[in-house]
């Protein structure tokens, strides 16, 4: 067989494989059965060309990630109801009800940074306990072990955006810089109330305490439209975000196995992570159980997530809302991969999300993330539009060549080192 109708069919596997997940293993959100499902389907499929395929349960609490924005929001009106009612209260009651307020804003606030900012637990035993699962798939080098490339996506999908269907960006940016800022000028306008009363200022409906009052006014539709920005009844399919990458990086295995292939010392590994949607929750107890091994041996994970658009191909070494680093040395490695296969892959800036290699970072793990897809979010993007029939095999096609000729020079150039020399003082 052709090595042109070799790379046809693996094409053909992967865009298939993402049509029938799709078909078969619906409403995959984080710790659901269908999540669960789809991972045992991914260890078979696995099974057939790697030599060792581990399946690893984990607790999580999913509905915190994103669960805490409609309790934020209300907080968030109550703080403003609060503020209001003790502009016409004499005694006590309005030291009290601003108090409560500033307790229930900062609450909000911390939610805030930690569950969306840093994609850290923080609320997260607050809500229901759920068992998701990670896929771990390797190929082992013929001789051995010196060092190991892991490339990664996610098997769970996330539950729809509703403003990225109803309007996008024109309409996710105002509701979403509108709720943030209006949680923060709350704080400061109650927060000074409260200091006001304490040195027995008159802190009543007039002057600038009208004012402040009238502008809190404002944030009432914002807090109520945040209320609704995730559409619970709805999973998306899930097929570019992040099937892609599953199926892109199973192919890398596939296609070494296809050709009975192996590198001397350079083990390639395949992980499939459950529950990244719940904030990368499967990606961080992986790296946390196998991190020994993986600091033993020199570790590089790839973590691949929505290949869609090739125009938007780029390397992603800073995540978490900007709060977490990834590896340097890993980036210029893939940027090196996609050079040869003709595409100049720049450095993602600042976006306010995460995939999966900042898991691995924060346990010292070199990672870097690649990813296709436009910061200014496209109507697919976590919604109903995310299905089989709306990927793109080219970017697919491109994504995996890219993979497989990044696996190609880790192992050429036997390791990290000579990347991490130009960032070592």
């Amino acid at each position: 067989m052709s090595k042109t109708v070799q790379h046809d069919k693996l094409l053909d596997y992967m865009t298939d494989g993402i049509k029938y997940v799709c078909q078969n293993f619906k409403r995959r959100a984080p710790g659901t059965q269908s999540e669960r499902d789809a991972q045992d389907f991914f260890k078979k499929e696995l099974e057939k060309y790697s030599d060792e395929v581990i399946s690893e349960d984990f607790e999580l609490h999913p509905h915190a990630f994103m669960g805490f924005i409609p309790v934020a929001a209300i907080f968030v009106l109550i703080a403003i109801a609060f503020y209001w009612i003790a502009l016409f209260k004499t005694g006590t009651a309005p030291i009290v009800l601003r108090s409560v307020s500033i307790v229930i804003l900062m609450f909000s606030m911390f939610m805030f940074l930690y569950e969306f900012m840093m994609y850290r637990e923080f609320v997260d035993f607050l809500f229901p306990k759920r068992v998701s699962r990670n896929v771990y798939a390797t190929r082992k080098p013929s001789g051995e072990v010196k060092r190991r490339i892991i490339f990664g996506g996610h098997a769970d999908a996330a539950y729809e955006w509703t403003y990225s269907l109803h309007g996008g960006l024109a309409v996710l940016l105002p509701v979403i810089v509108g709720s943030i800022g209006g949680m923060f000028i709350s704080i400061i306008f109650n927060l000074s109330s409260l200091i006001a009363s304490f040195c027995g200022a008159d802190v009543s409906f007039h002057g600038v305490w009208k004012v402040f009052a009238i502008i809190e006014l404002i944030f009432i539709p914002i807090a109520f439209a945040i209320i609704f920005f995730i559409n619970w009844s709805v999973i998306v399919d899930g097929a570019n975000d992040n099937l892609t990458a599953c199926y892109i990086s199973m192919a890398v295995l596939k296609d070494m196995a296809d050709n009975d292939f192996r590198f001397e010392n350079t083990e390639v590994g395949c992980l499939i992570s459950g529950s990244e949607e719940a904030g990368l929750r499967g990606a961080a107890a992986f790296a946390k159980r196998h991190k020994k091994e993986m600091l033993d041996v020199e570790t590089v994970f790839i973590s691949l997530d929505t290949m869609k658009e090739i125009e938007q191909l780029m390397v992603y070494t800073t995540g978490c809302t900007g709060t977490v680093h990834d590896c340097e040395a890993v980036g210029d490695l893939l940027h090196d991969a996609g050079k040869e296969m003709g595409v100049e892959m720049p450095r993602a800036g600042l976006y306010p999300g995460a995939v999966d290699a900042e898991a691995f970072s924060r346990c010292g793990i070199r990672s870097a993330g690649f990813c296709g897809v436009n910061h200014d979010p496209k109507k697919y993007y976590h919604t109903r539009e995310d299905s089989w029939d709306n990927i793109d095999p080219d970017c697919i096609d491109l994504s995996f060549k890219i993979c497989k000729k990044t696996a190609e020079i880790y192992d050429q150039k036997g390791g990290i080192s000579e990347y991490e020399k130009k960032y070592q003082k």
